[in-house]
C-alpha cells in the first residue's frame, strides 16, 4: 500500500537521519596527500593546487585579518570540498582554505599519523561516528558547544544528529552529509515475471519471496532475483541494521547480525542470487556494473547508488530501466532504514579554531547543503526546501522521494571499538558465507576474538 506523508513528517523523519553514525576518518602527512590549496586571488594557480575562497557564518572569518585554515579529507571528497571551499572563500577573500586529500583507503591511518606527528591541522572530515569517538578519546578534537553558543549557530537542520553524536553530553562534530538505504530494482525483470513493483511497506520475508519469483533460466542466461556483494564486505548486515541492531559489541545485536548473515546466505543457497564464493574480490565489488548487466532483479544499497547508476547510464555503460523502493523491514518490526552521517571536526590544537569553525558551519549549514544538493549529495541539513530540491526535477529513479521519506536511524554507534570489531566480524562471517564454517562457530569466534583481540587489549 502507498503511504502519503506530509511535508512536516518528511522533515522530522529526515532530520532523524542526521543521526549518530560511525565510520572512518583521517588525514595524512603532507608527503602522503594530494595537497590542494584554494585561494580566491587571481594570482593563485600552481599546477597541483586548487585555491578557493568561501563563505561562513561567523564574523571572525569575515574580518580583515588574513587567515589560513588547514583542512583534511579523503580523496573521494576532493571534488565537493573544493567546491565548498571555493564558495566559502569567495565570500571571505581574507581566508585561504588549504586542503590535504589522502587516498580513501589510507585516510584513517594517515590522519591518525598526522595527529600523532604534530601535523598542522585546523579542521577535518571523517566518515562516521566511531572515528569521531576514537579522536575524542585521544583528546585530539575540540568540543564545539561554546562556539555554537557564542556564535548563535543555527543547528535546527540537524538537531537530532547533534543529540545522537554527543559524547558525555558535549558536541564534538557537525554532520555535513548523510545516507539512506533503499532497494534498487530492474522494472523490466519485474514486468517479465509479472511481479508487482515493491511499494512503501514490505518485509524481508517478502523480499525473499519476490527474489524467488524473479529468478529464472540457467547458466549464462540465468536471471537472479537478487544481487549480493563480496563476502568480505559488511553489506550483509543491513537486514539487522533495519531493526536497530547496529552495535555488535552488544551480544543481542551480534546475534541479530548473525541472523542477517543467515538470511543473505539463504538467498544464495536457494539460487536466488549468486553464491558468495563467486562474488569474491572484484567480481562482487562492482555492484553497479553487475546490476547494469540486466541479469539481477534487485539489490539494496545506499542513496549514492542513484548517482552511480545515472552516471554509468549517461556514459553508455549500461541501460537498465530501474526504480527504487524503501528498505524492507522484518515482520512485526517498524519500517526504518539505516543512515550514516559524515562529520566535520576541529583539532584540539588548531591554530585558527574560530575561522575553522566558521568554515565547517558553512559546509554543514543551509548554504553548504544547497551546494551539496547541486552536486547530487544528500546533505545532513534537512528542511522543507532541501527536501524539495533533492526530490524535484529527477526522472530517474521515479520514486526518488523514498530516499528522504523513510524513518532513518543511525547505522553505526558512536563507539571507539566499533571499527576494530567489525574487521573481525567481516573475516569470520566471510568464512561462513563461502561455506567454510557454520553460523554457530562464526558467532562464537566473533565473541572470542572481539574479547581477546580488541577489548582486552585496550
Amino acid at each position: 500500500m502507498k503511504l502519503k506523508r506530509s511535508a512536516a513528517w518528511l522533515l522530522s523523519s529526515a532530520m532523524v537521519l542526521s543521526l549518530a553514525a560511525c565510520g572512518a576518518g583521517g588525514g595524512s602527512n603532507a608527503g602522503d596527500t594530494t595537497n590542494t590549496s584554494a585561494k580566491a586571488s587571481e594570482a593563485a594557480g600552481t599546477a597541483g593546487a586548487q585555491e578557493s575562497k568561501e563563505t561562513g557564518s561567523m564574523g571572525t572569518a569575515a574580518g580583515d585579518e588574513n587567515v589560513t585554515i588547514n583542512f583534511y579529507a579523503w580523496s573521494d571528497e576532493e571534488g565537493i570540498f573544493t567546491k565548498l571551499a571555493n564558495a566559502y572563500m569567495e565570500k571571505h577573500p581574507n581566508v585561504t582554505v588549504k586542503m590535504q586529500f589522502t587516498p580513501t583507503n589510507d585516510y584513517n591511518t594517515k590522519l591518525m599519523t598526522a595527529f600523532s606527528g604534530g601535523g598542522d591541522i585546523d579542521c577535518f572530515a571523517v566518515g562516521s561516528a566511531p572515528t569521531l569517538a576514537q579522536f575524542q578519546t585521544k583528546g585530539s578534537i575540540m568540543a564545539l558547544d561554546d562556539l555554537i553558543q557564542k556564535n548563535g549557530t543555527d543547528t535546527s537542520g540537524y538537531t537530532k544528529a547533534l543529540e545522537t553524536l554527543a559524547i558525555d553530553g558535549a558536541t564534538y562534530a557537525l554532520p555535513y552529509k548523510t545516507s539512506s538505504w533503499v532497494v534498487y530494482y530492474n522494472k523490466d525483470i519485474f514486468d517479465t515475471a509479472n511481479v508487482p513493483y515493491p511499494e512503501d511497506d514490505w518485509t524481508w520475508e517478502e523480499y525473499y519471496e519476490v527474489a524467488g519469483k524473479l529468478t529464472s533460466g540457467e547458466g549464462m542466461d540465468k536471471i537472479y532475483g537478487s544481487l549480493n556483494f563480496q563476502p568480505t564486505s559488511l553489506w550483509w548486515r543491513v537486514p539487522a541494521n533495519s531493526k536497530g541492531s547496529t552495535n555488535p559489541l552488544n551480544e543481542d545485536e551480534l546475534h541479530d547480525w548473525m541472523k542477517a548473515a543467515e538470511f543473505c546466505k539463504s538467498l544464495s543457497d536457494a539460487g536466488y542470487q549468486p553464491l558468495y564464493e563467486d562474488m569474491a574480490g572484484e567480481s562482487g565489488a562492482d555492484y553497479t556494473g553487475n546490476f547494469l548487466q540486466g541479469k539481477y532483479g534487485m539489490y539494496f544499497t545506499g542513496d549514492w547508488g542513484v548517482e552511480m547508476l545515472n552516471t554509468a547510464i549517461a556514459n553508455g555503460d549500461g541501460n537498465v530501466n530501474y526504480d527504487i523502493a524503501p528498505l524492507p523491514h522484518w515482520e512485526g518490526e517498524e519500517a526504518v532504514t539505516p543512515g550514516t552521517p559524515a562529520l566535520l571536526m576541529i583539532a584540539q590544537n588548531a591554530k585558527n579554531p574560530e575561522a575553522a569553525y566558521d568554515f565547517i558551519t558553512f559546509c554543514a549549514g543551509e548554504e553548504g547543503a544547497k551546494l551539496l544538493l547541486d552536486n547530487d549529495y544528500f546533505p545532513a541539513w534537512q528542511s522543507d526546501e532541501t527536501i524539495s530540491i533533492y526530490t524535484s526535477g529527477k526522472t530517474a529513479p521515479e520514486h526518488i522521494e523514498y530516499i528522504v521519506n523513510q524513518k532513518i536511524i543511525s547505522q553505526v554507534p558512536c563507539d571507539e571499538y566499533y571499527n576494530s570489531v567489525t574487521n573481525i566480524i567481516k573475516e569470520e562471517v566471510s568464512l561462513y558465507l563461502i561455506g567454510e564454517q557454520d553460523i554457530e562457530t562464526t558467532e562464537q569466534k566473533c565473541k572470542t576474538r572481539m574479547q581477546d583481540e580488541v577489548l582486552k587489549a585496550q
